[in-house]
């Protein structure tokens, strides 16, 4: 198939060119520039995929998502207490009332938990990537909205260890012991992507089970744990220990190939999404846009986050938002969402922890339509 008959195809139908494209099955840590030459080389020699009707009917999709929306099926929306590197999320009230929501509540549950998505206690929320893929291979009715930022996460580890070979034979602190945990995820992901195989480590759990987040942090900071996954304001709460418990051996906002993908990415109920497609769409474009807000100005975020009361535990010390914003990029416009579910998808399902393959982690559980008319709506 010619260049000239692939941009026929996209004029004919109306169709935004990256629809056309089909994803490597077997990506790479590092993700290649998306020229336009590369597009097409990989475009070309699919040629009856791509006429076939399921990549244009998704490319449809994208197009009529450009329509009008119309007014919000409910005006009750509860999202999840958000964390302090989304502050954004804790200010989108006033977003939210101007899409027609009436009753904007938070959710006191942890977004790291599958509660609230297995007991239906909110309609949406943050999620780690590793969380989603894990979520949505064990079927939980989760849908990837858009990505919010990269970065976040720290690997701290003792001293003496000073590369990732080194994690061999290395106690490694986790929640639980599977990849409902998406701290036992991450470590899977990490350890497959340096070529060591999750035998060659000692997973530490924490004593109190999925939930007990302090008793994993403590096991590595009371010696029981020679490795941990730092969380958002973990990393900042460690720097200020009188006794450095260790060091970052990586940091996600700017270590590759981990800064080239989202952290945190906003998720629905699926259920609910598809019930209310105009609630979904209004949410995403609130949440969105507070999220930029905050982005500007960060103490000021800080400071307004505070003052909202959502989620005082975790909005209390300004200082402390202020220091893990500073850990993250708010790319959602820039970063592909695809390839970061991919990667994450690609790295479990090459160490067996999940059963669906990464193309049927993105059918089951993603729609980035209007992720993507947003980013050329919202002003920057």
């Amino acid at each position: 198939m010619s260049t000239k008959s692939v941009w026929k195809i996209a004029d004919t139908w109306g169709l935004p060119f990256d629809c056309l494209v089909l994803r490597d099955p077997d990506l790479s840590g590092e993700r290649p520039l998306s020229t336009r030459r590369q597009l097409l080389l990989r475009t070309l020699g699919t040629g009856a995929a791509i006429i076939g009707g399921s990549a244009l009917a998704a490319c449809a999709r994208q197009s009529e998502a450009s329509t009008p929306l119309g007014p919000p099926e409910t005006t009750t929306v509860r999202i999840v207490n958000p964390v302090q590197c989304d502050p954004g999320l804790a200010l989108a009230k006033s977003y939210l009332i101007d899409e027609g929501f009436t009753d904007v509540q938070f959710v006191n549950k942890a977004f790291t938990s599958r509660e609230w998505i297995t007991d239906r206690l909110a309609d949406f929320a943050c999620a780690h990537s590793e969380f989603a893929v894990g979520a949505i291979d064990a079927g939980l009715p989760l849908v990837v909205l858009t990505g919010l930022h990269s970065g976040c996460l720290e690997l701290w580890v003792k001293d003496g260890i000073a590369n990732y070979d080194d994690l061999r034979g290395k106690r490694i602190a986790v929640r639980v012991i599977g990849v409902s945990d998406m701290f036992y995820a991450w470590f899977a992901i990490l350890l497959g992507w340096a070529g060591i195989p999750l035998t060659e480590v000692e997973f530490v759990p924490a004593a109190l089970g999925p939930d007990d987040y302090d008793g994993m942090v403590n096991n590595f900071k009371e010696g029981r744990a020679d490795a941990v996954l730092a969380g958002g304001a973990e990393g900042p709460r460690l720097r200020r220990l009188p006794k450095s418990p260790g060091h970052v051996l990586l940091e996600t906002m700017t270590d590759k190939p981990w800064s080239q993908y989202f952290c945190c990415s906003l998720v629905a109920n699926r259920d609910w999404a598809r019930l209310n497609p105009n609630a979904t769409k209004r949410v995403t474009r609130a949440l969105l846009q507070a999220t930029n807000d905050a982005a500007k100005d960060q103490s000021k975020a800080a400071h307004d986050a505070r003052a909202s009361g959502v989620a005082p535990v975790f909005f209390a010390d300004e200082t402390l938002v202020t220091e893990t914003m500073a850990m993250c990029t708010y790319n959602w416009r820039d970063a592909d969402p695809e390839e970061t579910l991919l990667f994450f998808a690609l790295r479990l399902a090459k160490s067996n922890l999940i059963r669906s393959t990464p193309q049927q982690i993105l059918a089951q559980g993603t729609d980035f339509a209007y992720m993507r008319q947003l980013r050329s709506e919202l002003k920057a």
